[in-house]
C-alpha cells in the first residue's frame, strides 16, 4: 500500500558537498539540544504537575510513557518522510510541532490536557526533527567533515545532559508552566534559523509514501515498547494492583510483547514489495548489511545504558541516601562533561584514530563502569567508586556516540545515509526506553525476593514480613521505613531487623543489576565486529627523489 505525497523539488542534486560550512551545522545542533533539554524538563516537571494541575505519579508516568511510545514508533516513519518531502522541510514542520506542544504543554488547565496535547504534539515533533538533523548531516558533509558533524550533534546531545541544572531552578522557582514556555521560544529561536540550512531536493526515488511499512512499524514498536515499559507495574505473568485488565488471567505485558514482535517480523515481506514500487519505510541495505547492523547496535546501546543508569542510579541517590535534586543534578556533570568532550572533540583532534577501535573501548569502559558502580552501592548509602564509574562510563558513552552515527551512514549509499536518521533515532529512542523499563523492572523483581530471603535468614516474624514485603520492591531510606514498620507494630529489635533486611535486599539488587547491564554491554560487543570504519588514513609521504647520478 503507497500514497502519493507531492516533492518539493525534483532537480539533480549534487554529487558533492564536501566542502560545506559549518553554519548549519549549529543550527542542527542547538535543535538537538533542543530536544534532548525537553525531555530534562519532563523529568524535573514531577512535582511542579502534581501541586499545580493536581495530576498523580500515574500520570505523571503516562505522559513520560506516551512520549517515548511516539518517539520509537513514528520516528523511523519521520525519516521517510524527509527524504520524501526535503529534509530541511521536514525539520521546519517538526519545529513547528515542537513550539506547539511546549506551548501547549505551558498553557494546559489539567493533565490530560498537558499529556494528550502538550507531549504528543511534540513527541510527534521530535520524530520529525531527530532523523532531519542526521539525515541532513548525512547529505551536507562528506569525509572528515562527516565525522566531526556527527561528533558535534553527539556532543550537542551530550551537553543538554547538563540541562537540568538551568531547568531545575527554572521549575524550582517558578514551576513548569515558565519552564516549557522557554523551552517554545528556544525552539521557536532555532525555527527562524533554520533558513540557514540549505534546501535539498527529496532524496527519494519516487514521491511513494510507504503507509503499510509505517502502519505495521508504528503498531510492532509501540506495542513493543508498551509490553516492556509495564513489565513493573503491570506484572509478568500475575496481574498486579496497576494491571488494568487481563488476558486468559495473564497480564498484558506479555502478550502486547508477542504481538508487536509478530507484526514486526511482517515488515520483512512489506519492505520488499515496497522496496519495488517506491520508498521502503526500510530499505533492504538496513536488514542485510551486516555494516548497518552493527553500527545500530553501536548507537542502540549507549542510550540503552543511559536509560538503565538514570533508572538506578537517581533514584537510589534521591530515596535511599538523600540527595537533594539540585545535588542530582550537579553528579550529571560527572557523566556530561566527559561525554560531550569526547564526542564533540575526538572526531576532530584524532581522525586517523580507527573508529572501529574507539567504539568498542567505549563499550569496555561502560562494562567497566558497570562493575565500579556496583561496587560503589552500599546497604545505607553509597562510595566513591560509585561516582567514578558514573565519570567512567561518560568517557565510554562520548567514546561510542562520537563514532556511532558515522558508522551507520558509512556503511550504506548517500541516498540511504539520508533516510537512515529515521532509522538511527529509533534506535536511540527504543535503547533508552527498554533500558529504563528492563533495568526497573529487574531491580524491583531483584529486591522483592531479596527482602523475601534476607527476612527468612534473619527469622523475622512472618506477619511483619508479609506487611513489609508490599513495600520491599520500593527504594526508600531507613528513616522512611522505619515510619513503616513503626505502623505495623514492630517493636524496637523487629524494627531494627527489617530496615537491615531491606537495605540489603535493595543494595543487593542494585549491584546485581547494574552487574547485569555490564554483561549486557560486554555480549554487545560481539554485534560490533562488522563495523565500517570510518577513520581517514594517514598520507604516505612520497619516497625522496633519488640523485641523479653524473
Amino acid at each position: 500500500m503507497a500514497t502519493s505525497v507531492s516533492a518539493v523539488d525534483q532537480r539533480q542534486r549534487p554529487t558533492s558537498l564536501s566542502k560545506a560550512s559549518y553554519v548549519p551545522l549549529a543550527v542542527l545542533a542547538f535543535a538537538q539540544i533542543g530536544t534532548s533539554s525537553d525531555s530534562a524538563a519532563m523529568n524535573l516537571a514531577t512535582a511542579s504537575l502534581v501541586s499545580a494541575l493536581g495530576a498523580t505519579l500515574d500520570d505523571i508516568q503516562v505522559a513520560t510513557t506516551l512520549f517515548s511510545l511516539i518517539a520509537g514508533a513514528f520516528m523511523i516513519a519521520g525519516g521517510l518522510v524527509g527524504i520524501t518531502i526535503g529534509l530541511r522541510r521536514a525539520l521546519r514542520i517538526g519545529l513547528i510541532m515542537a513550539v506547539v506542544g511546549e506551548v501547549v504543554a505551558a498553557l494546559s488547565p489539567n493533565i490530560f490536557v498537558f499529556t494528550w496535547g502538550g507531549r504528543v504534539i511534540m513527541g510527534l515533533g521530535a520524530c520529525l526533527i531527530t532523523p532531519s538533523i542526521l539525515g541532513l548531516v548525512a547529505a551536507l558533509y562528506q569525509g572528515r567533515q562527516r565525522a566531526i558533524a556527527f561528533g558535534t550533534i553527539a556532543g550537542a546531545a551530550a551537553l543538554s545532559t547538563l540541562s537540568p541544572l538551568a531547568l531545575g531552578l527554572v521549575m524550582d522557582t517558578t514551576g513548569f508552566r515558565l519552564t516549557f514556555a522557554i523551552m517554545a521560544g528556544y525552539f521557536a529561536l532555532v525555527l527562524l534559523c533554520a533558513h540557514l540550512v540549505p534546501s535539498l531536493p527529496p532524496a527519494g526515488k519516487s514521491s511513494h509514501f510507504d503507509v503499510a511499512g509505517t502502519v505495521i512499524a508504528a503498531l510492532g514498536l509501540g506495542l513493543v515498547l508498551l509490553g516492556v515499559s509495564h513489565l513493573s507495574d503491570w506484572g509478568i505473568t500475575t496481574p498486579q494492583k496497576l494491571c488494568p485488565f487481563s488476558l486468559f488471567g495473564l497480564p498484558p505485558t506479555l502478550p502486547a510483547i508477542a504481538i508487536g514482535l509478530a507484526l514486526l517480523g511482517m515488515l520483512i515481506p512489506t519492505e520488499q514489495r515496497a522496496q519495488r514500487r517506491g520508498n521502503a519505510l526500510i530499505p533492504t541495505a538496513f536488514v542485510g548489511s551486516p555494516g548497518v547492523r552493527a553500527g545500530l547496535t553501536a548507537v542502540f546501546v549507549p542510550f540503552f545504558y543511559m536509560g538503565a543508569v538514570g533508572i538506578l542510579a537517581t533514584p537510589y541517590l534521591q530515596l535511599v541516601t538523600g540527595f537533594t535534586a539540585f545535588q542530582t543534578g550537579l553528579l550529571s556533570v560527572l557523566s556530561g562533561v566527559p561525554m560531550f568532550l569526547l564526542a564533540t572533540f575526538l572526531p576532530k583532534l584524532a581522525p586517523h584514530l580507527s573508529s572501529r577501535l574507539i567504539i568498542r573501548t567505549g563499550f569496555a569502559l561502560l562494562a567497566v563502569a558497570c562493575a565500579l558502580m556496583a561496587v560503589g552501592v552500599q546497604a545505607h548509602g553509597v562510595n566513591a567508586a560509585l561516582f567514578c564509574g558514573m565519570t567512567l562510563g561518560g568517557f565510554g558513552v562520548g567514546a561510542v556516540n562520537s563514532q556511532a552515527n558515522n558508522a551507520v551512514a558509512c556503511a550504506v549509499t548517500k541516498q540511504e545515509a539520508e533516510q537512515s536518521g529515521g532509522i538511527q533515532g529509533a534506535a536511540r529512542s527504543i535503547g533508552l526506553a527498554l533500558g529504563t523499563a528492563l533495568a526497573g523492572t529487574a531491580l524491583l523483581l531483584a529486591m522483592g525476593a531479596g527482602f523475601a530471603a534476607q527476612a527468612a535468614a534473619e527469622g523475622i516474624d512472618p506477619a511483619l514480613t508479609v506487611k513489609a514485603s508490599e513495600q520491599a520492591a520500593a527504594l526508600m531510606s531507613d528513616g522512611s521505613f522505619e515510619a513503616l514498620a513503626d505502623q505495623w507494630g514492630a517493636d524496637e529489635a523487629q524494627t531494627a531487623q527489617l530496615i537491615e533486611a531491606k537495605a540489603a535486599a535493595q543494595a543487593t539488587a542494585m549491584r546485581l543489576t547494574f552487574g547485569g547491564l555490564g554483561a549486557i554491554v560486554l555480549v554487545s560487543l560481539i554485534a560490533t565486529r562488522h563495523l565500517a570504519e570510518t577513520s581517514i588514513p594517514r598520507e604516505r609521504k612520497a619516497p625522496a627523489a633519488q640523485e641523479r647520478t653524473a
